[in-house]
């Protein structure tokens, strides 16, 4: 279990605490490798900026990201920073083994498809796929907080002819009757606002399948998206369909982060090669359709295969290959780049953290304050950015 220990952690203390960064010069781990739109991030961290235009960063990765450890830490400083800009994309229906921090599910009726073991090939953003199974399927988006937040929602649907439209009713006891913009089977949108939570009923539509949720508040400020599979590759984009990049558009993100490459490090056979050229035409990608947001790669941390071999342990085997081909992309891609491992104190650096019960004992995953202690160093960088940019 990870632990539910919610700490606040101080900027100071990631720069002098316990020796976990290095060097002690770098208050961070934070590289700007010539990202074209570092200086348009670093203005929409000021917070009038913030709080006039909204800052918006979408996390795509594997189970660091799909735990929303993570990403929660760095949306709960940002939002009291910028404000609650809203609650940002959320999976379709309740992944097993996964969680959003902000929302719940009830499900009845409904089945999940994801893209790192389902058989279809036109997965929307995100990769995963909630399709109904019969008549009076019900589906319950809630919150986790103690308010009922009213939010615009924009869902990624696809219907097919003759498909009814969902039924929807809020917590108003409003009811709302959505349907796709297209009932030709592609995946397009429907918008709409409501207060959570919010129920989804169907009447008989076996084709209707539902990709994600894009909620955001009525007023800018800052959201933090967390996007991930746990066990996912970013080969595994493959599967995702030709246009998913447009389910992407809907949530208007201004950072977009690839936290790839744990899963990539214990293969024992990976081709360097390949994967780069995975990760750069994923950045030639993002950058044609986002001319505006920032991109940035966020390096695999230190992860063991074993706890046996010497003082630090077994390194998953492709490891290094992973991490060299990371930054190296993000110096030719002139991206940002943040050094997990780096963060962690460098290399030799997971043993302690499962000593110190920041990681977890597989030596992969991290204890929920180990997570927060690695996206503060994260945060600190990117308010760096903010600080370079005003002087």
């Amino acid at each position: 279990m990870l632990s539910t220990f919610r700490p606040r952690i101080l900027l100071a203390a990631l720069v002098l605490g316990a020796g976990l960064l290095a060097p002690a010069a770098r208050a961070h781990a934070l590289y700007d490798y010539g990202d074209r739109n570092a200086a348009r991030i670093a203005a929409l961290l000021t917070t009038s900026a913030g709080r006039q235009d909204g800052f918006h960063m979408v996390q795509i990765g594997d189970s660091h990201t799909a735990g929303d450890y993570f990403t929660d830490y760095l949306r709960t400083e940002l939002q009291q920073r910028l404000g609650d800009g809203g609650i940002g994309w959320a999976m379709p229906m309740y992944a097993s083994g996964q969680r959003l921090a902000r929302v719940g599910y009830e499900e009845e009726g409904w089945e999940l498809l994801t893209s790192r073991n389902g058989g279809e090939a036109d997965y929307p953003f995100g990769g995963m796929i909630a399709r109904g199974t019969g008549v009076g399927g019900q589906l319950t988006i809630k919150t986790k907080s103690d308010d009922s937040p009213r939010q615009r929602i924009v869902m990624v649907i696809s219907q097919a002819a003759g498909d009814p439209p969902l039924h929807i009713i809020d917590a108003d006891s409003e009811v709302q009757d959505v349907k796709a913009k297209r009932a030709d089977g592609s995946w397009s949108d429907a918008a709409f606002t409501a207060r959570l939570p919010f129920i989804v009923t169907t009447e008989g539509s076996p084709n209707t399948r539902i990709g994600g949720w894009w909620m955001t508040a009525e007023r800018p400020g800052a959201i933090v998206s967390a996007v991930g599979i746990n066990g996912s590759e970013l080969a595994q984009w493959d599967r995702w369909r030709a246009g998913w990049m447009d389910d992407l558009a809907l949530g208007k993100p201004d950072l977009i982060a690839l936290a790839y490459g744990t899963n990539e490090a214990f293969q024992g056979n990976l081709d360097p090669q390949d994967f780069q050229r995975t990760l750069e035409t994923a950045v030639d990608r993002l950058r044609a359709k986002f001319p505006r947001s920032a991109i940035l790669i966020i390096g695999a941390p230190e992860s063991l295969s074993s706890f046996k071999g010497g003082a630090c342990g077994q390194r998953a085997p492709s490891l290094n290959l992973v991490q060299q081909a990371q930054r190296a992309v993000a110096r030719e891609k002139h991206t940002l780049y943040w050094d997990w491992q780096q963060a962690m104190g460098g290399g030799c650096s997971m043993r302690k953290w499962v000593n110190q019960k920041l990681a977890r004992k597989d030596g992969v995953h991290f204890s929920q304050e180990g997570y927060e202690r690695a996206a503060g160093d994260l945060l600190a960088g990117l308010l760096h950015l903010r600080g370079a940019a005003a002087r």
